[in-house]
């Protein structure tokens, strides 16, 4: 799901509805603003999708470079091979390079051939955080769209509207999202599964102390001390970010002495 660009999906449904799209465009602005996301979207359109589905896409073809690579030829020819295809349910075969700044010279010459002369059916879209990323001759001949940083107050409306996302957390998230909604998305994720992590501890903890308090209080008196104090440690600073990987290991260190 996208969401803070309306303008750009009326326009691109109207290019697509008129089949007047250019051969290829340039998607550029901040990470993490939702260009990948909206290149997605308009698979699904042009393949006759709604715009959220998740849907297996038979003419969209993703390319990104693995971490610490970068793409050259082979992968340049696989957009060829590709786009040369005839589509199978959309006018278009779309081909998306995800950060194209990882191209490498040899690699954007040989796209900027393909750009030239493109196939018939063809949609290429590069994806990068600046325009410099492409070189001159290259950048020249794309369309260029620009994706700009959200307003706080867009993406903490968009939080609690489209994700229930509580008052407070959405708050919280678009104040230190830098505009960037898909940021603010993934931090009450991780926020979220922390809590889930936190509570799954906390019922681990409460069935250790039960346990113990069973086999006898005298027996256990320390260790029950210890445990039932590390639980309302939890409890009073559920919000912030504990490190339960380490609070597990402590806990089973203690259990097994």
């Amino acid at each position: 799901m996208i969401f803070g660009y309306d303008d750009k999906l009326e326009l691109f449904k109207k290019l697509i509805k008129n089949d007047d799209l250019s051969h290829a465009y340039l998607f550029y602005g901040e990470p993490e603003i939702g260009k990948f996301s909206f290149t997605k979207v308009l698979g699904n359109l042009l393949e006759g999708h709604n715009a959220g589905e998740e849907v297996p896409l038979l003419d969209s073809m993703f390319l990104e470079a693995a971490e610490g690579k970068t793409l050259g030829i082979e992968d340049v020819l696989r957009i060829q091979e590709f786009l040369y295809q005839s589509p199978l349910l959309s006018k278009r075969r779309m081909a998306v390079v995800n950060d194209a700044g990882n191209l490498t010279r040899e690699a954007q010459g040989a796209l900027l051939k393909i750009v030239e002369e493109p196939p018939e059916h063809s949609l290429i879209i590069f994806i990068a955080g600046d325009k410099r990323d492409l070189f001159e001759a290259l950048l020249s001949r794309v369309e260029k769209i620009y994706f700009p940083a959200l307003p706080e107050n867009k993406i903490r409306s968009g939080l609690s509207e489209f994700f229930g996302v509580d008052k407070i957390k959405a708050e919280k998230a678009a104040a230190l999202s830098f505009g960037r909604f898909g940021r603010a998305l993934m931090m009450t994720k991780e926020e979220k599964k922390h809590e889930e992590d936190n509570d799954d501890f906390e019922a681990e903890l409460s069935s250790d102390i039960l346990k113990l308090y069973r086999e006898g209080v005298s027996k256990n008196y320390r260790i029950l001390s210890w445990l039932l104090e590390r639980q309302m440690s939890i409890k009073r600073y559920k919000r912030y970010n504990l490190n339960l990987k380490l609070q597990k290991k402590v806990v089973e260190g203690i259990l097994k002495k």
